[in-house]
């Protein structure tokens, strides 16, 4: 007789907060790719949320109706779970206690920079910092490769258990239905290599750290094109730092900024926070310069890159991949000279650059094969274990 396997029922936490979006934290998109994956692995009878917040559900603003997937209290589902992947929130160590104990499987993914989060939580007394109560209970950790050096031996040592790698996951449906609403009132997002050849005048490029921490701020942004405009004005039309309106005032911050040529020539601009789609179009921007500290893994990358857009940045992994204009570490002049490369870039040179962009990313999908069988097989050794 055929050997029946019994499906997996898996519960991923998140965070049911009041006024959450979609794009005001990675992790939430996190979550949603991977619950998009999980249902497409043979292991996985249903997905479900398992809500820690206060609220009861998902604001609209997480556009989680975008996928269509239940959200649960912890305690409704104590007797209907087969695997908790602990991800956009830690669960009550009294339901973890209990589940544990009925034998299901516990997998901590940690998708932030841990080891960032929790040493500036305690050295500038902020939130946010990562507190394993009793570490036992998890049967594994994943980390993004981005983590890799930084954050996994800090967790392998702290929870004693182990550590895997697991792919980074993407998709283009939260920036896709953002296009639509902004097509809606006629505006295109992408960039458009012909429209821009035909324009007077340099770019108008945009930096989008969230300056809320180290791993990314714009100071190095802002200084790749301080390089550009010195060493050809004419590619510069106009910096826009999302993310800075509330440091303008900072002594350090507004002496860094008035130094620069671009600040003192009328052509740098600081905002409050935007959505990318919506800034890009709206703003007219033409190219996105980043940098990142042991974090080369964003959602941004791959946002920009589905819009054909110029990415001026300095993650290794994009590199690996071909992609974008890269300039090592803190180098902030290779940044300007690899701006200004781009800029002088002929039409006929974009047309390749988003075939190849949407090429890399389709691996990135939560449909992709390979990415399918990571996480089925991680999870079917997890659930074979032996604790």
């Amino acid at each position: 007789m055929p050997v029946t396997i019994k499906k997996l029922r898996v519960g991923i936490s998140i965070l049911a907060k009041e006024n959450a979006s979609i794009w005001n934290n990675g992790i939430n998109q996190n979550i949603a790719f991977l619950v998009m994956l999980l249902r497409q692995s043979p292991l996985v009878e249903k997905v479900f949320l398992i809500n820690t917040g206060k609220e009861t559900s998902l604001p609209g603003t997480m556009r989680f109706d975008l996928i269509d997937v239940p959200i649960v209290q912890p305690g409704e589902v104590t007797h209907d779970v087969d695997l908790v992947i602990e991800m956009g929130s830690l669960i009550d160590t009294k339901w973890l206690r209990r589940v544990h104990a009925l034998g299901v499987k516990i997998v901590t993914f940690q998708v932030g920079h841990t080891y960032t989060i929790n040493g500036e939580a305690v050295v500038f007394n902020k939130e946010g910092g990562l507190t394993f109560e009793e570490p036992h209970l998890r049967d594994e950790v994943w980390v993004l490769p981005k983590s890799s050096r930084t954050c996994a031996p800090m967790l392998r040592t702290l929870t004693r258990r182990p550590v895997l790698e697991m792919p980074h996951l993407w998709s283009p449906c939260f920036l896709e239905a953002q296009i639509g609403q902004l097509a809606e009132t006629g505006h295109q997002f992408g960039f458009d290599p012909v429209r821009d050849a035909k324009k007077s005048g340099g770019w108008r490029v945009g930096i989008f750290e969230p300056n809320i921490s180290v791993v990314k701020s714009c100071f190095l942004p802002m200084l790749a094109c301080e390089a550009a405009y010195r060493e050809k004005p004419e590619s510069v039309a106009a910096m826009m730092i999302i993310n800075s309106f509330h440091m303008k005032e900072h002594p350090t911050f507004k002496h860094f900024a008035i130094h620069l040529d671009l600040t003192r020539d009328g052509r740098a601009s600081y905002e409050n926070r935007q959505i990318f789609a919506d800034c890009m179009t709206l703003n007219k921007l033409d190219a996105i310069v980043s940098h990142q500290w042991e974090n080369e893994q964003n959602y941004l990358y791959y946002d920009a890159l589905h819009g054909g857009y110029p990415l001026v940045h300095n993650s290794p992994f994009m590199e690996k991949a071909g992609m974008g204009f890269y300039y090592p570490g803190f180098e902030a002049g290779r940044g300007g000279e690899r701006l200004v490369e781009a800029w002088e870039k002929d039409p006929a040179y974009w047309e390749d650059y988003r075939r190849r962009s949407r090429d890399f990313l389709s691996t990135l999908a939560p449909d992709h094969p390979e990415n399918i069988r990571r996480f089925t097989e991680r999870i079917a050794r997890v659930m074979e274990a032996v604790r």
